[in-house]
C-alpha cells in the first residue's frame, strides 16, 4: 500500500495508539528525543499559599498527580471540563507540586483537544473558532508553553477526530 505525507503520519499515529496504547506526535526529530520521567516522591501543591489560586481543583489535582507524570517526564496535565466542548488545563510539576495554566483553555477554545506524551515537552492543541479549525504545537520549556506551530487547519471538520 502507499500512502502519502499524511497517510504515513497518520498510519504512525494509529500503529503507536495499537502499539503502545499512547501517540507518539510525529511533528520533528525533537519528539524522538525521550524526556527522562521522574521517579521520586510526589509533593503535592501548597494550597494554602503558593498554589491558593487552584484550591477549588484540590482534590482533582491530586488525584491526577497520585498517577504520576504524564507529560515532559515530571509534571501531570489535569484536564476539567467546565459544560459542553469546554474544558481548560492545569500543569502540576510532580516534584515540586507547583501548579500552572495551560495557555489554552475555556469557552474561547470551544472543542479544545490535547496530544500530549510524559516523554515529550511538546503538546498538539486543536479547538474550534470563528467556524475553523486551528491547530498548534507547544513547547514546555520547564517554565511555560512557546507556540512552534499554531495554524488554521480548515473548517470545523478538520478538528474531527
Amino acid at each position: 500500500m502507499k500512502f502519502g505525507a499524511i497517510g504515513h503520519s497518520a498510519l504512525s499515529v494509529i500503529t503507536a495508539l495499537l502499539v503502545t496504547g499512547s501517540a507518539a506526535l510525529p511533528h520533528s526529530a525533537a519528539f524522538a528525543q525521550a524526556t527522562p520521567v521522574y521517579q521520586g516522591r510526589i509533593v503535592y501543591p501548597d494550597f494554602a499559599g503558593r498554589d491558593r489560586a487552584f484550591s477549588m481543583f484540590k482534590t482533582r489535582i491530586i488525584n491526577e498527580m497520585r498517577t504520576g507524570p504524564n507529560f515532559a517526564g515530571r509534571y501531570a496535565m489535569v484536564e476539567l471540563g467546565c459544560g459542553t466542548s469546554c474544558r481548560f488545563v492545569l500543569i502540576a510539576d510532580v516534584a515540586t507540586g507547583k501548579v500552572s495554566r495551560f495557555p489554552y483553555g475555556g469557552e474561547e477554545y470551544y472543542g479544545l483537544w490535547l496530544t500530549y506524551n510524559v516523554k515529550s515537552p511538546y503538546v498538539e492543541a486543536q479547538w474550534e473558532s470563528g467556524g475553523r479549525c486551528l491547530k498548534d504545537t507547544l513547547n514546555w520549556n520547564g517554565v511555560r508553553f512557546v507556540s512552534t506551530n499554531r495554524r488554521v487547519a480548515g473548517g470545523p471538520s478538520a478538528c474531527e477526530l
